[in-house]
This record gives structure tokens, C-alpha cells and sequence, in this order.
């Protein structure tokens, strides 16, 4: 049993794979990234400015108050079009797991 282990770990190494203490494995997926629209765009810096400086990912509450939007369905929306589009990802089943790709 630890052998397979040992064998899928170093699998994972050597794939396009990081390791993320908080989010576990990431595996990096081959998305072309396509444009993005000005507000797009500026949702996309302010998550990556907001994990720089915090050292997390933003929840939805604090992207739509740094958005004034008075909805978290827009937010929804705007983090999954960057994700469809190949801007950023998603952890697995987890809260404030939005990373950069």
C-alpha cells in the first residue's frame, strides 16, 4: 500500500501537479486562456491583488463588496466566467479556494 502511494506522489511531481498545503494537490489543466472584458479583467487583479496581500482567497462576500455589487450571484457569475475562460481555479469542495492559474 505505501508503495502505490509513494508511486502516485511521485506521479504527481512529475505531472503538471503542485502541491498547496491548504488546497491539497492542484492539478493543472491545459486551458487556453481566452480575453477578458475591462470588468472581467478587474475583478481577476483585485482576486489576485486580494490573495498577494492576504495570503487567501477572497469569499464572495469580501469580491462583492470590493465590486459595490449589492448581489452575490453576479460575483458567481463573474468567477465562474474567469474560470470557464481559464483565469483562475477552483480547490475541491472547499471555501476560499480560488487560485491563480
Amino acid at each position: 500500500m505505501m508503495s502505490f502511494q509513494v508511486e502516485q506522489i511521485k506521479h504527481m511531481t512529475e505531472s503538471k501537479a503542485k502541491y498547496d498545503k491548504r488546497l491539497g494537490w492542484i492539478m493543472k489543466k491545459k486551458i487556453k486562456k481566452e480575453g477578458l472584458t475591462p470588468k472581467q479583467k478587474w475583478v481577476f487583479e483585485s482576486i489576485k491583488d486580494f490573495i498577494q496581500h492576504n495570503g487567501h482567497s477572497p469569499s464572495y462576500e469580501e469580491i462583492k463588496q470590493l465590486m459595490g455589487s449589492r448581489s452575490k450571484s453576479h460575483v458567481h457569475a463573474y468567477v465562474h466566467r474567469l474560470a470557464a475562460r481559464g483565469w483562475i481555479g477552483f480547490g475541491n469542495g472547499r471555501n476560499r479556494s480560488i487560485y491563480i492559474l
